[in-house]
């Protein structure tokens, strides 16, 4: 049933829940249009990320790639092993969000576009059975309504022993089930809740311009204007590549004929330090350039 128009839509559906696509649509959420939906993405996406990498590494379950009959598509991306499938699960887990939090009819119309796209993607493209798509789109499902209600609580409340409780959870899961994708994931979950705590008790910026530069006869808050979100979006995403690079450099130079095990622990500090800066000093950035 492939041809090249369906090759190169369902190949589309696939780079939209991969790794930069997730960064670009989390960052732009979170910098520039509504920080609070932002968190709540970002907090259930690493949730979620790291749900999805310990049962992989749990199940052990191969991929259909290779089997007889069968030509796989885009194998570059599907690393791992196969249940449940991660690009599915990740984009259900983006989309419940951002559905649950604007509830508005065509961003539930996108969303579930997005949604049945990927995971209709990787049966197409050869890299997942139907078992490990229809687990993902459940587990983004209830992974994204479940960690936005438990953000949302924390949120509300500061009780942020919750995020490390959690934190101990994965922790655990690390430990039995060790793998180079599980690692990163447990990294990105690290690198938000402390980034989260430190932005929320000593940053503090807003998407919105503050009170007091609003109408002095009306309570509503302003929108800033389209520059400084442009402005937001650029010094965000080039501190972030550039702490990244400088990161990846630094373990290759100082740990070039490292064993397996210290590559790892590089990697899970890179990753949370990398993270961290994207959510607590990209916000003090923000602050010092007066663009909050």
């Amino acid at each position: 049933m492939r041809n090249d128009i369906l090759t190169t839509i369902f190949t589309a559906f696939t780079i939209c829940t991969e790794q930069v696509a997730v960064v670009l649509i989390a960052a732009i959420m979170y910098w520039c249009i509504d920080k609070k939906c932002g968190q709540r993405l970002l907090f259930a996406v690493t949730g979620s990320i790291t749900i999805n990498s310990a049962l992989k590494n749990f199940f052990k379950s191969p991929r259909p790639i290779g089997s007889e009959n069968l030509q796989s598509l885009r194998t570059e991306t599907a690393t791992g092993y196969s249940f449940p499938s991660g690009h599915t699960q990740t984009a259900t887990t983006v989309w419940t969000a951002i559905i649950e939090y604007f509830r508005k009819w065509w961003v539930a119309l996108v969303g579930i576009i997005m949604i049945l796209g990927a995971g209709i993607s990787r049966l197409y493209l050869g890299v997942h059975w139907p078992e490990d798509v229809l687990a993902g789109w459940i587990l983004g499902i209830l992974v994204s309504i479940v960690f936005v209600k438990l953000f949302d609580y924390v949120d509300q409340n500061k009780n942020y022993y919750i995020l490390f409780l959690i934190l101990i959870v994965f922790a655990v899961a690390v430990y039995f089930f060790t793998g180079e994708e599980l690692v990163k994931s447990f990294a990105l979950y690290t690198g938000f809740v402390l980034g989260y705590i430190v932005e929320d008790k000593f940053i503090d910026f807003s998407t919105e311009e503050s009170k007091k530069k609003a109408n002095i006869f009306t309570n509503a808050k302003l929108k800033p204007k389209l520059s400084t979100k442009i402005l937001r979006f650029i010094v965000g995403i080039i501190t972030l590549g550039i702490v990244y690079v400088a990161l990846k450099s630094l373990v290759v130079l100082l740990l070039p004929d490292a064993n397996e095990d210290i590559l790892l622990i590089a990697d899970y500090i890179r990753y949370t330090i990398v993270v961290f800066w994207g959510i607590a000093g990209v916000p003090f950035l923000f602050e010092r350039f007066g663009l909050n």
